[in-house]
C-alpha cells in the first residue's frame, strides 16, 4: 500500500532542530504581543473566553463572553477545548499575553510531527515525510496563526494525528492507536466541525475493504461502529447543545450556521480569488505551489490512480470542496477556514518533490524551493501583521501603558457600554470589561425597547460607565442627559460615568 516514491531515503539528524528551531526563532519576537492584525476580533473573543474560564469558572460546559449585557455571559460556541487549555496555563502561570501564543505553537509543532508520521505511513519514505512536515511548517496562513489564539490550530493538529493513529490501528490493530485516534478525531470535530472531514478517507478505506472482503465482521465491526458513533455523535451533540445555549442566552458572538454564497457573481469572484491568490500565496506558499503543480503533473503521468490511497485522498479532497462551497461567504475574508485543506494539498507537493529529487539536474531547483519557503512565509506575514505596532486595534488599546490606564479607570466588576466596535469583542477584551456593546454611536440613541433609547435601556439594566473613542460623542447634545462626568481621557478614548437610571429618567423628563 505504499506509493512508489523514494523508499529508503532517510532524514538527517539536524532536520527537526532546524525545522522547529527556525520556526520558533522567527516567531520569538512576537510572542509577547497582544492580539493584533488580521482576524484580531477572533483572537480577542477566543482569549476572552479563556480569561473568563480562568477568572470565573473552569466549567467547559459554560463558556462565557464579555459582551454579555447584564447576564453571566454563558453562550454557545465550538467546544472550548483550546480556551480551556489556555485557562489551565493561566492557572499555572498567571495571566500573560504570551501564554496563548506558546500553547498554540506547541499544538502546531505536534501537528507537524503528526503530519510527518502520516506522510511516512502513506509513502513509506522518511525523506518524503520530512518534505511534508517542512511544507506544512511554512504555510504563510499557518505561520501566522501558529502563535495566535485560534482553536483551528488545535482542530487541525488533532485531525491529522487522529487520521494517522487510525491508519496505524487499521494496519496493526494495536488498541492504544484506536483510542488515540478516537479521542483526537472527536476532539478535532468538536473543536471545529469542518475538521471531522478526515472521516471521509476513513470511510472510503473501510467501504473498499468491505467490498474486497478484507475486513472481519467479528473482529472489526464493533470498534468501527463505536468509532463512528462516538466521533460523529459527540460532535453533533455538542453543537446541538451550543445552539441551545445561544437560544437561551440570546448572545450570538459565535456563529454556528452555514454561510454559502447567495449571489453567483460574488461566488465566482470569491472562487477566482481563492484559486489565483489565496491558495498559492497565503495557504501553501509559492514554493510549495510550484511543487504542487509538478506533483499534479507527476500524478497524471505516473498512474497514481492505481495506488491504494488514491481513492481515499480523492474523496477527502471532494469533501473539502463541498465544504468550501457550503462556507463560500467565509472564504472571501476568512482564509483560516481553508486550513483543513493543507494536508490534502501537501500530498501532491510531496509527490512533486519526489519527482524533482529523481532528476539530478533539477535537484538545485528543489533545494532552492525548500530554502525559499521560510523566507516567503516570514516576508509575507511578519512585516504586514506583526511589525509596526497596532493593526486593526486602536493604538490606545495596543500599547501596555495606555491600555492599563483605560482598564483601571473604573472597577473591573462594573457593567460598561463599550464601542463603537463592530466586532463586539475587541474593545471588551483589551479593556477587560463586560457589559453592553454598540457598533456605531448613533445606535446609542435609537429606540431599543419601545421608545426607550438603547443607552437608556443599558443604564436601566445596570450599565454605569461608557467607553468610547468617538471623539465627537461626549460633546454631543444627545449624550448630555446621560452623562454625569468624564473620568478619564487617553488619546481618543474617553471614559464617562453615566447617570443612574432614576436620575437619567428625571433628566430626560426635564429635557
Amino acid at each position: 500500500m505504499k506509493l512508489p516514491l523514494l523508499d529508503g531515503h532517510s532524514v538527517p539528524r539536524w532536520f527537526w532542530p532546524l525545522l522547529l528551531g527556525l520556526n520558533l526563532l522567527l516567531h520569538a519576537p512576537f510572542f509577547n504581543q497582544p492580539p493584533n492584525s488580521v482576524h484580531v476580533w477572533r483572537q480577542s473573543n477566543t482569549m476572552a473566553v479563556a480569561r473568563n474560564l480562568y477568572e470565573e469558572d473552569m466549567n467547559l460546559l459554560r463558556p462565557r463572553v464579555d459582551r454579555r449585557n447584564e447576564s453571566d455571559g454563558v453562550t454557545g460556541m465550538q467546544f472550548p477545548s483550546y480556551e480551556w487549555l489556555v485557562a489551565v496555563g493561566y492557572k499555572a502561570l498567571g495571566f500573560h499575553e504570551a501564554i496563548p501564543r506558546v500553547v498554540t505553537w506547541l499544538i502546531f509543532a505536534a501537528g507537524v510531527v503528526a503530519f510527518f508520521g502520516l506522510v511516512r505511513l502513506l509513502t513509506g519514505s522518511r525523506w518524503l515525510a520530512a518534505v511534508g512536515a517542512w511544507g506544512l511548517s511554512w504555510s504563510p496562513e499557518l505561520f501566522y496563526h501558529s502563535i495566535n489564539a485560534l482553536p483551528d490550530i488545535l482542530a487541525l493538529s488533532a485531525s491529522i494525528a487522529g487520521l494517522y493513529f487510525f491508519l496505524r490501528w487499521y494496519q496493526g490493530r494495536a488498541g492504544i492507536h484506536f483510542w488515540l485516534s478516537l479521542g483526537l478525531t472527536t476532539l478535532a470535530g468538536m473543536t471545529k466541525l469542518q475538521y471531522l472531514v478526515v472521516g471521509f478517507p476513513i470511510a472510503v478505506l473501510i467501504l473498499r475493504d468491505l467490498w474486497q472482503r478484507r475486513l472481519s465482521w467479528r473482529r472489526d465491526a464493533a470498534p468501527l461502529v463505536l468509532f463512528a458513533l462516538v466521533a460523529v455523535g459527540c460532535t453533533l451533540a455538542w453543537y446541538a447543545y451550543a445552539v441551545r445555549l445561544i437560544e437561551t442566552s440570546g448572545l450570538a458572538d459565535f456563529g454556528l450556521e452555514l454561510r454559502p454564497a447567495t449571489d453567483l457573481g460574488v461566488a465566482i469572484k470569491t472562487l477566482t480569488h481563492n484559486i489565483i491568490s489565496d491558495i498559492p500565496e497565503l495557504l501553501i506558499n509559492y514554493g510549495n505551489f510550484a511543487l504542487l503543480l509538478i506533483g499534479l503533473f507527476a500524478i497524471g503521468r505516473g498512474r497514481y490512480y492505481r495506488s491504494a490511497w488514491f481513492g481515499p485522498v480523492l474523496v477527502w479532497a471532494l469533501a473539502l470542496l463541498a465544504y468550501h462551497l457550503i462556507e463560500l461567504r467565509q472564504m472571501s475574508v476568512h482564509q483560516y477556514y481553508m486550513l483543513p485543506y493543507l494536508p490534502v494539498l501537501l500530498l501532491p507537493v510531496v509527490v512533486g518533490a519526489g519527482w524533482l529529487a529523481r532528476q539530478p539536474r533539477w535537484r538545485p531547483v528543489l533545494a532552492l524551493l525548500f530554502v525559499a519557503q521560510p523566507v516567503l512565509a516570514f516576508v509575507r506575514i511578519a512585516p504586514a501583521r506583526w511589525m509596526g505596532g497596532a493593526r486593526e486595534v486602536p493604538v490606545e488599546l495596543f500599547e501596555p501603558a495606555t491600555r492599563a490606564a483605560l482598564e483601571n479607570a473604573v472597577p473591573n466588576d462594573a457593567l460598561c457600554v463599550v464601542g463603537p466596535d463592530e466586532s463586539g469583542c475587541k474593545y471588551f477584551y483589551f479593556l477587560h470589561k463586560k457589559g453592553f456593546g454598540y457598533n456605531e454611536s448613533a445606535q446609542l440613541f435609537q429606540p431599543f425597547v419601545g421608545a426607550q433609547p438603547y443607552l437608556a435601556n443599558c443604564i436601566q439594566r445596570g450599565a454605569r460607565y461608557l467607553y468610547t473613542n468617538d471623539t465627537t460623542l461626549v460633546a454631543s447634545p444627545q449624550l448630555q442627559p446621560y452623562l454625569r462626568r468624564v473620568i478619564k481621557r487617553v488619546g481618543d478614548f474617553q471614559v464617562v460615568e453615566l447617570q443612574s437610571a432614576g436620575t437619567q429618567s428625571d433628566s430626560s423628563a426635564i429635557r
